[in-house]
C-alpha cells in the first residue's frame, strides 16, 4: 500500500520550516539525482548545490542556516539535523518488515534436546543441534546452522545461511546477516619438522545484546576463553575478527577490515574499511583508524591512525606535505642562486 503525506505533515514530524507548497503530496524518498516530483530528498553539503538545479525532486531537506530560496516547482524544508530528519522519513516510507509466523518448518532439523522458546520461527532446512537454546521471538532463517550447546537470546534475527558453531553464546536483539560464520576455528598452527600442526581452538564466541553483524563476516572462536563482541557493536560486511579479540561497546568495524588475534578494541572505536589491526595490541576508547591503514602499535584513547604503517594524523600530514615543501624550497633556492649569479656578474663588469 502506497503511503502519501502532505509536505506540511512531514515538516511537522521532523520540526522543519517550509518554504514552498505545504499541500504538495509526497509518496517516497530518493537521492537528489534520482528523485521525481512525488519524492522527497536532501542536500547535506552545499558543494553539491549545483545538483539541486538539475533535480526533479519536489521537496528537498536543507540545513536551517541555508536560507537560499527554492527553485520554481520545488519546496525546501529547513531542518536542524538533515541526516536524522531524512532517516526518520526513510523509515516512514519503508515497506513493512517481513513477518515470520512462529513455528518450525517441516524441512528443518531440530534435535530433541534443543530448547525452543515460544514465538520462535525456524525456517526451511535449518539445523538446530543438541542442547541448543533459542530465546523468545527469535527468527532462525532458512539454511541456518545452530551448533551444539549454542545459546541464542530473545528477539534475534538470524538471516539465511548463517552458521553459529558449537558453544557460542548470543544475547538479545542481535542481527546477523546472511553468510556470516560465528565460532569458526581461530587460525592457529605450530611449525614442526613434519609440517604445520593445528593448535586446538577450545574457546567460544560471546556476543552481547544489540549487536549487528554484516553479511559474510567471520568471528573466530577463541583458542581458550572467549572472543568477545560487547554490547552495541556494529560490524559491516566482510569483516574478520580473529580468535580472542575483544571489541568494546558501541564500536564500529567497517567493511573488509581485519582484527588479528588477541587485539583489544576499546569502547566507541571506529576501524574504517580495509584497515588491519595487529594482534596483541590495544586500541584505546574513542580511537579511530583510517581506511586501508595498518595499525602495528597500540593507540591511546582518542588517538587517530593513518597510513601503512599507521601513524598519527599530524605525522601523516607532515610526511605527505614534505615533498611539496621540498619542491618549494628547491625552487626558492634556484631563484636565489640565479639572483646571486646575476649579482656576481654585475660586480665582474
Amino acid at each position: 500500500m502506497n503511503k502519501i503525506y502532505k509536505v506540511s505533515e512531514l515538516a511537522e514530524m521532523i520540526g522543519a520550516t517550509i518554504n514552498g507548497n505545504p499541500d504538495h503530496e509526497i509518496s517516497g524518498v530518493n537521492s537528489l539525482k534520482l528523485a521525481n516530483a512525488n519524492e522527497i530528498t536532501f542536500l547535506s553539503n552545499v558543494k553539491y548545490r549545483s545538483q539541486l538545479e538539475k533535480s526533479k525532486a519536489a521537496v528537498i531537506l536543507v540545513a536551517e542556516d541555508w536560507k537560499f530560496p527554492p527553485q520554481e516547482g520545488q519546496t525546501l524544508l529547513y531542518c536542524k539535523n538533515i541526516d536524522k530528519s531524512f532517516s526518520k522519513l526513510c523509515k516512514l516510507f519503508a515497506p513493512e518488515p517481513q513477518k515470520f509466523e512462529p513455528g518450525i518448518h517441516p524441512s528443518a532439523v531440530v534435535h530433541p534436546t534443543a530448547q525452543i522458546a515460544e514465538g520462535v520461527y525456524i525456517g526451511p532446512t535449518a539445523v538446530v543441534e543438541a542442547n541448543a537454546v533459542i530465546g523468545k521471538n527469535t527468527v532462525i532463517g532458512a539454511c541456518v546452522y545452530v551448533g551444539e550447546n549454542v545459546e541464542i537470546g530473545e528477539n534475534c534475527m538470524i538471516y539465511p545461511n548463517v552458521s553459529i558453531m558449537r558453544m557460542c553464546k548470543l544475547g538479545n536483539k542481535i542481527i546477523i546477516h546472511g553468510g556470516a560464520t560465528i565460532g569458526g576455528d581461530g587460525f592457529g598452527f605450530n611449525a614442526t619438522f613434519t609440517g604445520l600442526v593445528k593448535v586446538p581452538q577450545d574457546g567460544i564466541v560471546q556476543i552481547d545484546n544489540d549487536v549487528e553483524i554484516g553479511a559474510n563476516s567471520t568471528i573466530d572462536r577463541a583458542r581458550f576463553g572467549k572472543t568477545w563482541i560487547k554490547k552495541g557493536v556494529k560490524i559491516d560486511n566482510l569483516v574478520h575478527v580473529a580468535h580472542n579479540v575483544i571489541v568494546g561497546e558501541s564500536s564500529v568495524l567497517i567493511g573488509q577490515c581485519g582484527i588479528a588475534g588477541s587485539a583489544e578494541i576499546g569502547r566507541g572505536v571506529i576501524v574504517a574499511a580495509q584497515a588491519g589491526v595487529n594482534g596483541h595490541i590495544t586500541l584505546g576508547d574513542g580511537s579511530k583508524v583510517a581506511g586501508c591503514s595498518a595499525v602495528q602499535r597500540s593507540l591511546a584513547p582518542g588517538a587517530s591512525a593513518f597510513g601503512t604503517p599507521a601513524e598519527s594524523e599530524e605525522d601523516f600530514i607532515e610526511r605527505h606535505m614534505l615533498p611539496r615543501k621540498v619542491r618549494k624550497l628547491t625552487a626558492r633556492l634556484e631563484k636565489l642562486e640565479a639572483e646571486l649569479a646575476a649579482l656576481k656578474g654585475e660586480k665582474a663588469e
